[in-house]
C-alpha cells in the first residue's frame, strides 16, 4: 500500500494552498480531486488581502495582478436613496483593496505551485472511505488503489464524503430564496472599481466585474424564488426580475454567457477535527456570499491547518490539532455573522437623514471584518487593534498616512518569528539573528524560531501593542503566539 504523509481531499484553493504549504515544508503529500477537469465557471472570485498577501509569499502575486481585477469598496446602491459604502482601502497591508480573479485561474496558479514542491495531484480519483487507528489512517478510493497516510484533510467541498464519513453534523440553517449566477458582458462598463450590491423595493442584485470586460451577476434575491437544483432559469426570466428593481441599464447585460442558481446556507460543522482527520473550507463551513468571505475562509483554514499538521507530524501528536478546531469554528461563526445582510439590507432599504450616519457607521466596521486582517474581536481596544494574542500581525502598518514595513510574507510554516520592538531592552540581538533569546517551550505546536527581527514598535493609525510589550512571539500563519 502505498504511503503518503498526508492526503488531501478536495483539489480547490483550500486543498492545493494546504497541499503547497506542506510540500514545501518536506511533506509528503497526495491531492485526490474527484473531477477529471477544473472547468472555467468563475465560481468565487474575491481575494482580500490576506489572500494577496500569501500569494505574494508564495511567489504568485505577479500573476495573480496581470490577471484580476483591483477594487475599492462594496457599494450599496439604493433605487431612489443614494450610495452606502463599505470601503476596502486604507488597511493595514501593503495590498490595499481587494481584486477579482476567477477561481479556475487561482487553481492553476496555486497547483503548479504545489507540483513544484513534490506534491502529488490525481484527478477522477474520489474519495470513499477512510479507517483510521493510533499510528495512521487507511484510505479507500475509486480510481486508484488505495493508501495509508499520518493524516486526512477534508477540503471537498458542502458536499464534503469526509465530513459524511465522520458522522460530523453542519450546524445553522439554509436561506428560503434562490440566488441566480448570471456571467454576461455588460451593456454599460460602469462600476470597475467596486461590487455593486442594488437594491430595490422588492429584492437586490450584486454585479461585480470580472476579467474581460464582462460581470457577474448575482441574485436577484426575490422573496419566493425557491428552485430545485437542477432546474434551468432562462435568462429572460431573470432579465425581468432586475428590471424591477429599477437600475434601468446600468444592469442590463448585452449578451448572458451562462446562467445558474444555487441555494445558500449559514452553516459551521460541529467539529473540525477528529484524530487525525479535519475539515477544512466549505466542508467545514458555509456562508452567504457577502464580502466574498468564503474562498477567503477556505484558504486561511488551510494556513492555520498546514502549520500544525506539519507540527503534529514533526512530534507524532494529532493532539496539536486541537487549536485549530478552536479557533477556525469561532471564526466561521464569526463570519457567517457578518455576511448575512437581510436585516442590513432592509434598514438600508428604509434608511433616512437620521438612520444614515449610524448604518454608515456600520459599513465602516463590516470593511474592517470583511478584509479579514483584524479576525479577533477580543483585540479592538478603543478604535484600535491590539497585537495580543492571536491577532493577526499586519504586513505593513498604516500611520499618519504612511506605511510602515512590518512582517514581509512568506510561505514557511516550518518556523515562527521573533518581532523585537526598537527601543527595548531585548539583549544582543541582531537582526536575522538564528539564535533567538526566547525558545518555544517542549511540548508546544509551534515550531521553533526561525527569523529574529526588530522592528520599530507599532503606533499606528489602527494598529497598536499592548502596553509594556517589548515584542510578539508570531506563528506561521502570522497569528500572534505570545506577548513578551
Amino acid at each position: 500500500m502505498e504511503n503518503y504523509d498526508v492526503v488531501v481531499v478536495g483539489g480547490g484553493p483550500t486543498g492545493l494552498v494546504t497541499a503547497g504549504l506542506l510540500a514545501r515544508a518536506g511533506v509528503r503529500v497526495l491531492v485526490a480531486e474527484r473531477r477529471v477537469h477544473r472547468g472555467d465557471r468563475p465560481k468565487a472570485v474575491v481575494l482580500h488581502a490576506p489572500t494577496l498577501e500569501l500569494l505574494d509569499g508564495l511567489g504568485l502575486l505577479d500573476d495573480v495582478l496581470a490577471r484580476s481585477i483591483p477594487l475599492e469598496r462594496f457599494a450599496f446602491r439604493v433605487n431612489g436613496a443614494g450610495t452606502f459604502t463599505a470601503e476596502m482601502t486604507g488597511m493595514d497591508s501593503h495590498l490595499d483593496g481587494y481584486r477579482n480573479l476567477p477561481q479556475p485561474i487561482l487553481e492553476g496558479l496555486l497547483e503548479k505551485y504545489a507540483l513544484e514542491y513534490g506534491a502529488h495531484i490525481e484527478r477522477g480519483v474520489a474519495y470513499l472511505s477512510h479507517e483510521a487507528n493510533d499510528s495512521g489512517i487507511s484510505v479507500r478510493f475509486e480510481g486508484r488503489d488505495d493508501v495509508r497516510c499520518s493524516y486526512l484533510v477534508g477540503g471537498d467541498g458542502p458536499r464534503s464524503a469526509v465530513r459524511e464519513a465522520l458522522g460530523v453534523a453542519m450546524t445553522g440553517r439554509s436561506l428560503t430564496t434562490s440566488y441566480l449566477l448570471v456571467e454576461g458582458v455588460p451593456q454599460e462598463l460602469v462600476g470597475r472599481t467596486e461590487v455593486g450590491v442594488h437594491v430595490g423595493e422588492h429584492g437586490m442584485v450584486t454585479m461585480m466585474p470580472i476579467p474581460g470586460d464582462q460581470v457577474l451577476v448575482a441574485g436577484p434575491a426575490v422573496s419566493g424564488l425557491a428552485l430545485e437544483r437542477d432546474a434551468e432559469v432562462p435568462w429572460s426570466r431573470i432579465a425581468e426580475a432586475i428590471e424591477t428593481l429599477g437600475f434601468g441599464s446600468r444592469l442590463r447585460l448585452a449578451e448572458a454567457v451562462r446562467t445558474s442558481h444555487y441555494s445558500v446556507d449559514l452553516r459551521v460543522a460541529d467539529r473540525l477535527v477528529a484524530g487525525r482527520v479535519a475539515l477544512a473550507g466549505d466542508a467545514a463551513h458555509l456562508n452567504t456570499p457577502a464580502g466574498g468571505q468564503g474562498l477567503n475562509l477556505g484558504i486561511g483554514d488551510a494556513v492555520a491547518l498546514s502549520w500544525r499538521i506539519f507540527a503534529a507530524l514533526k512530534k507524532d501528536d494529532p493532539n496539536l490539532l486541537l487549536g485549530y478546531d478552536e479557533e477556525r469554528r469561532e471564526f466561521a461563526a464569526k463570519v457567517g455573522r457578518t455576511t448575512f445582510l437581510a436585516p442590513l439590507i432592509e434598514r438600508i432599504r428604509t434608511a433616512d437623514e437620521t438612520t444614515r450616519p449610524a448604518l454608515q457607521n456600520e459599513l465602516d466596521e463590516l470593511a474592517l471584518c470583511w478584509s479579514q486582517l483584524y479576525p479577533v474581536e477580543e483585540n479592538w481596544r478603543g478604535g484600535h487593534y491590539e497585537l495580543g494574542v492571536g491577532a493577526r500581525v499586519p504586513s505593513r502598518i498604516r500611520a499618519a498616512g504612511k506605511l510602515l514595513p512590518f512582517l514581509d510574507p512568506g510561505d514557511r510554516i516550518d518556523g515562527s518569528t521573533l518581532l523585537w520592538f526598537d527601543g527595548t531592552e531585548s539583549g544582543a540581538v541582531e537582526n536575522g539573528s538564528s539564535l533567538p533569546p526566547v525558545r518555544v517551550e517542549a511540548g508546544s505546536s509551534l515550531p521553533p524560531v526561525r527569523d529574529v527581527r526588530r522592528v520599530p514598535a507599532p503606533a499606528g493609525d489602527r494598529v497598536t501593542v499592548p502596553e509594556g510589550a517589548q515584542g510578539v512571539l508570531v506563528r506561521p500563519d502570522r497569528r500572534v503566539a505570545r506577548v513578551l
